[in-house]
């Protein structure tokens, strides 16, 4: 019984270990932020749409220093106030198979970004004079997706990456706007988050038909109580739902969903997990991670960004802010990940680790991120383990002897 005992400790030990720890903060450059967008990791680089700024940051993971600034974006005024739904840039997607990144602005373009220079190669118009919002990729056929959510009603434009050019476009009648698209690996199609459309007044996951000729809403897969915004695919046609912070005020509810898109059931509620905008899935890890900027507890804010686990178990918990942090990107060569936060800077967890803050454009450290299956900081985890559990099965041992 106590070797039962000492056995459950160390587990109890272990489940409460953090998974992540701070290894470095980015101050904000060339000022900072009170409107950013979504982010994303290319090749150990880091990018953050600033709206307030009118550019990419562009930071080193390996330095942990901003290298860059990509400019050329409009901003718009409403009453002297930025306007997200005028403004960029906005919404960015990763063409890792074309060395491109595509960036929604506020002026209804893409901005096609080249990752070599870092620099706009080329701008497609969706015939939208509000912003171009956020994208999926299919690498496969090279086809994007991009949602112009503030028209009336809502669209999303089909892309052909191959030409930089509109294919056509899907209409969302009934839908009060749109969210994240996603592409699922699993069936080779494109999602959508709809956060309220008729017949589903807690929103929807669409199914969008992108062959052209045939451009149409295929399936809607409703979803209780949650006015889903932020969606990212895992294993085995697995589709994570971050609701959006009017979750709490309109249905009295706070959870995130896990859903199986082939049969539209939801496989796992993640209660006490709301008001997220970017989410997303490491392979690396297998987890997922929810930006719940937006996050309440019994009406009090409480910006968080968990750590979640394919079934839907929270892992981690970790402090952010209501303002910036409702981007999170995962470095699929590291697992490492980033988050915005408005008073400190852009911030960089990785799996343990001491630290640190860089400044001046000059790291702190100049040791790289592992890129090992096994890093230094989790070696340093597993040994503390062993040690927790060694310390507990020699106190049980004691105990049976007395």
């Amino acid at each position: 019984m106590l070797l039962q005992s000492t056995a459950l400790l160390a587990l109890a030990i272990g489940a409460n270990a953090d998974l992540y720890s701070l290894v470095a903060t980015v101050p904000w450059a060339p000022g900072t932020p009170s409107s950013t967008d979504q982010s994303a990791i290319y090749n150990g680089t880091y990018y953050l749409s600033d709206r307030t700024n009118k550019g990419v940051h562009v930071i080193s993971l390996v330095n942990k220093t901003q290298t860059g600034f990509i400019g050329g974006f409009v901003t718009g005024l409403v009453n002297g106030t930025l306007s997200s739904s005028i403004s960029g840039p906005d919404g960015i997607v990763l063409l890792a198979n074309r060395n491109e990144m595509y960036v929604g602005d506020g002026d209804g373009t893409v901005k096609v970004i080249n990752l070599f220079t870092n620099t706009i190669a080329a701008n497609i118009s969706t015939g939208s004079k509000k912003r171009a919002d956020e994208f999926a990729y299919n690498p496969s056929t090279q086809t994007v997706v991009v949602t112009n959510a503030n028209e009336s009603p809502p669209l999303v434009n089909i892309l052909d990456a191959t030409t930089h050019s509109i294919i056509g476009n899907i209409s969302f009648p009934g839908a009060s706007g749109l969210e994240q698209p996603a592409f699922n690996p699993g069936d080779s199609q494109f999602y959508v988050s709809v956060p309220e459309t008729t017949g589903a007044p807690g929103g929807a996951i669409q199914l969008m038909n992108v062959v052209k000729g045939s451009l149409s809403i295929a399936r809607t897969l409703p979803i209780p109580s949650c006015a889903p915004a932020g969606i990212v695919f895992g294993p085995s046609d697995q589709v994570f739902i971050g609701c959006s912070g009017s979750q709490v005020s309109s249905f009295g509810y706070a959870a995130s969903y896990i859903m199986n898109v082939t049969t539209g059931s939801i496989i796992a509620n993640i209660s006490g997990i709301t008001g997220s905008d970017q989410v997303t899935y490491s392979a690396k890890t297998g987890y997922y991670y929810a930006s719940a900027y937006l996050n309440t507890v019994n009406g009090v804010p409480t910006p968080i960004l968990a750590v979640i686990a394919a079934n839907g178990t929270v892992l981690q918990k970790i402090t952010t802010d209501n303002v910036t942090a409702h981007a999170v990107s995962v470095d699929p060569s590291t697992g490492n990940v980033v988050v915005p936060v408005k008073a400190k800077g852009i911030q960089i967890y990785a799996l343990g680790g001491a630290s640190t803050t860089a400044g001046s454009g000059t790291p702190t450290s100049s040791t790289p991120a592992s890129t090992s299956k096994t890093s230094d900081a989790q070696n340093k985890r597993l040994g503390a383990l062993f040690e927790m559990v060694a310390a507990a099965a020699a106190l049980a041992w004691l105990l049976f002897v007395e």
